[in-house]
C-alpha cells in the first residue's frame, strides 16, 4: 500500500474513532464457574444479549463474545449506561428458565469497565474479543465460533445470509426468544438459528471502519499476540494461543535470539529455554511444546511437572 493511501485511510479511521464519543471493554471475571453448558443454553444467552442490547438502543455494541463462563463486549456510550446494561443482562440471565441451574452463579457475575484510550486500543480490544472463540480448541475460529458477533467481520457470505432473512421474527416469536413482552414492537429483530443474529443490534460495519482494510483487521487477529497478551493482562485473564499462533513467535525468536534459521536445528539447550519462555510466558500445555518445538514429552514433563 502506498504511504498517501495508508495516511488516507488510517485518517479516515482516526475521524470514525473520534466521533462515537467513549469506548470501553467490558468484560466479567474469568476464573468464574462454568454458567452454559449446552448448545441451548448458549442459545438462550444470545437472545438475553439481543435483549439487553435492544433495551439500550443508545448503547453502541461493536462486538461481543459469550464463553462457557464469561462475556466480552466492545462498547461505546456513557458509563452509566454501561453499568445499567450489565445490571439487566445479569438480572435477565439469572431469570431465564433454561439457565435455572446455572443462576446461583450468574447471579454472582461481576462486569469490570475497562475504559479504551485511543484507536489502537479500540481495535486490539475488537480482536481480542473476536479471537477468543478461535483459541478454545483446534476445530474452531473466528468464523466457526457461533456465540458473539466475531463471525461476521468481513465476511460477505454471512452477511449475505443474514440480509436473505427477510423482514424479521413475529411478536410470537420474539416473546419465546426474548421470554418477554418488553419488545413487542421492536423491528428487525432477526433470528438465525435459533437466536436473534448479532446483525441486528451490533455495530458491526462500523467497528470495521475502525480498521484500515480486511487486511489489518486479520493481522490484527493472528499475528499481533504480544497485544493480546498485555490486553490479557490488563484484565486480570490468562490468554491461550493456537499452534498457529505460537509457531510465528517462535521462527521470530530463533532468528532474534540464536540467529537460527529454523526450529527444526535448534540445539536442545535453546530448546528448553524457548520451552519455559512458552510455558511461564505464553501459557502454552506439555503437550503444545512438544509439538512446537519437536522436543520429547519426557524431557517436557520433567521441565513442568505439574503441567500434563
Amino acid at each position: 500500500m502506498e504511504k498517501s493511501e495508508f495516511a488516507r485511510l488510517e485518517s479516515l479511521c482516526q475521524r470514525r474513532f473520534l466521533e462515537a464519543g467513549n469506548y470501553f471493554h467490558v468484560c466479567s471475571q474469568e476464573n468464574h464457574p462454568v454458567l452454559f453448558h449446552n448448545e441451548e443454553e448458549f442459545k438462550a444467552a444470545m437472545n438475553i444479549v439481543a435483549l439487553a442490547a435492544f433495551l439500550f438502543p443508545d448503547l453502541q455494541i461493536y462486538t461481543f463474545e459469550i464463553m462457557d463462563n464469561h462475556f466480552h463486549f466492545a462498547v461505546s456510550g456513557d458509563k452509566n449506561l454501561v453499568d445499567d446494561f450489565n445490571h439487566t443482562l445479569t438480572a435477565r440471565l439469572s431469570s431465564h428458565p433454561f439457565l435455572a441451574a446455572s443462576q446461583h452463579d450468574i447471579r454472582h457475575l461481576v462486569f469490570k469497565i475497562f475504559e479504551i484510550s485511543d484507536l489502537d486500543n479500540l481495535r486490539n480490544v475488537i480482536a481480542y474479543i473476536n479471537r477468543n472463540g478461535a483459541v478454545i480448541g483446534p476445530d474452531e475460529n473466528v468464523f466457526s465460533y457461533r456465540w458473539g458477533a466475531n463471525r461476521f467481520f468481513f465476511n460477505r457470505e454471512a452477511k449475505l445470509r443474514y440480509a436473505q432473512c427477510g423482514l424479521g421474527t413475529t411478536i410470537r416469536e420474539r416473546r419465546l426468544l426474548f421470554r418477554s413482552a418488553k419488545l413487542d414492537g421492536i423491528t428487525g429483530a432477526v433470528s438465525l438459528d435459533g437466536y436473534i443474529s448479532p446483525m441486528c443490534f451490533c455495530k458491526v460495519n462500523e467497528a470495521e471502519s475502525f480498521f484500515r482494510n480486511s487486511r489489518h483487521y486479520f493481522q490484527s487477529i493472528s499475528r499481533n499476540i504480544e497485544t493480546s497478551k498485555e490486553i490479557a493482562k490488563s484484565i486480570g485473564e490468562s490468554i491461550f494461543y493456537t499452534d498457529e499462533d505460537l509457531y510465528s513467535h517462535i521462527r521470530a525468536l530463533c532468528s532474534r535470539k540464536f540467529s537460527c534459521p529454523s526450529i527444526a536445528v535448534l540445539p536442545k539447550e535453546a530448546k528448553i529455554e524457548l520451552a519455559r519462555e512458552l510455558h511461564f510466558d505464553y501459557n502454552a500445555g506439555n503437550k503444545q511444546i512438544c509439538r512446537l518445538l519437536k522436543l520429547d514429552m519426557s524431557v517436557v514433563s520433567a521441565l513442568f511437572p505439574s503441567y500434563p
